[in-house]
């Protein structure tokens, strides 16, 4: 995603594949030995495989950088195969292992998580920092006396890095790079490659942050390309969630929910607003039971103990509207409300058995911003709040 491929991402446990049509360039497989190849032989299908040997690993440590950076090094390799089956010429190879080791040696996965989630919660200094990350970042794709040219790849990861990077200052009321002008050479990167349509995604996300009615255009080009397959479902959610927040025009978001629906008809964060609606349409029993099936789908995740910070919160969110569901109602479709004890198990107890905190979030003051930033968010979301909105 950093250099601008599009990604669908499963975890075999919890994530169900068997809707998944989409026809890709590479499957890669994490953990072979725990993949079961027979289950899925004729699901998740791809011009080519990856198997990614980490010999009887199941669970990896990331809990620092240096242990981040290790495994990004141990993989390299498979990763590497990617341009070699692909036939890229010896120019576009270097440009694409340099995105890989740029990638890697400035741990840039985990800078990049903490701020898309949660900038706004950061001190200064902290933005500061991030800032800093992504300026090294810049400067190692392209040297800052060198002209951006070669693989589209490594162009949109400067590009993208620009995008960010503004992000991050605008939150300061600033901004570094001209984003009409970025706006313009991404999307002529859609241009002059038509497979390449996350040059118009990444116009697109700029357009949407500007509230400019050319980052509308932009992502609806992609979609035009993409919008049958389940890798594009962010696109969808991104401008649905544009128009409901941004633009306060609930009928095109719930438009746009509803055809996200039907290319990725397990996205939680997707059925949450597909809920919503049917309760502001008055379609309350419908309401009831979504919600209670987006609660049951979270409870593997949690009690596998291998769960973000966001899947905890609309398993919270969904707990909270349940626990108010009207008694008559409950007996209709046979559920028992969630109780106030299981709310306070959530909100107190579970974020503990995160392994996500425990070896990822690693550092105690970003753990404890964390945990505030989400139950602040947890919070916000009772049926009461719905109802609100509805009258």
């Amino acid at each position: 995603m950093f250099c601008g491929i599009y990604v669908s991402e499963f975890i075999e446990e919890y994530d169900k594949i068997s809707d998944d049509l989409d026809f890709v360039d590479f499957n890669i497989i994490m953990n072979e030995k725990t993949y079961d190849s027979d289950k899925n032989s004729d699901e998740l299908t791809a011009k080519y495989t990856i198997y990614m040997n980490e010999k009887d690993k199941t669970e990896l440590d990331l809990s620092s950088r240096d242990k981040r950076v290790t495994y990004g090094k141990s993989i390299r390799s498979y990763i590497l195969q990617i341009p070699e089956i692909l036939k890229w010429n010896e120019a576009w190879m270097k440009d694409f292992t340099c995105l890989y080791d740029t990638f890697v040696d400035l741990d840039y996965a985990y800078n990049d998580y903490l701020t898309h989630v949660y900038v706004m919660q950061f001190s200064e200094d902290m933005r500061l920092m991030q800032l800093e990350i992504l300026n090294n970042c810049l400067n190692r794709i392209y040297d800052p006396e060198e002209e951006v040219k070669g693989l589209v790849h490594r162009r949109f990861a400067y590009f993208n890095c620009a995008r960010k990077i503004n992000g991050i200052s605008a939150s300061m009321n600033r901004r570094i790079f001209d984003d009409e002008k970025i706006m313009k050479i991404a999307h002529q990167m859609a241009e002059n490659d038509e497979k390449y349509s996350m040059g118009n995604v990444l116009a697109g996300l700029i357009g949407l942050s500007r509230g400019n009615i050319s980052g509308e255009v932009y992502m609806y080009k992609a979609l035009e390309k993409e919008g049958n397959n389940r890798y594009s479902a962010f696109i969808y959610y991104s401008l649905a969630h544009y128009y409901e927040i941004e633009q306060h025009d609930s009928e095109r978001a719930w438009k746009l929910y509803q055809e996200m629906k039907e290319i990725s008809p397990q996205n939680y964060k997707m059925l949450f607003k597909r809920a919503t609606q049917n309760f502001h349409e008055k379609k309350y029993i419908e309401s009831w039971k979504a919600f209670l099936k987006i609660y049951n789908n979270m409870v593997n995740r949690i009690n596998g103990q291998w769960f973000q910070p966001i899947e905890l919160e609309y398993y919270f969110r969904c707990a909270k509207i349940l626990n108010k569901i009207p008694r008559d109602v409950s007996v209709l479709i046979g559920i028992s409300p969630i109780e106030e004890k299981n709310l306070k198990r959530i909100e107190k107890e579970d974020f503990k058995k995160s392994k996500f905190m425990k070896n990822f979030i690693f550092n105690d003051k970003i753990q404890e911003l964390y945990l505030w930033y989400f139950r602040n968010k947890m919070e916000k979301h009772t049926i009461d709040i719905i109802i609100d909105d509805v009258l």
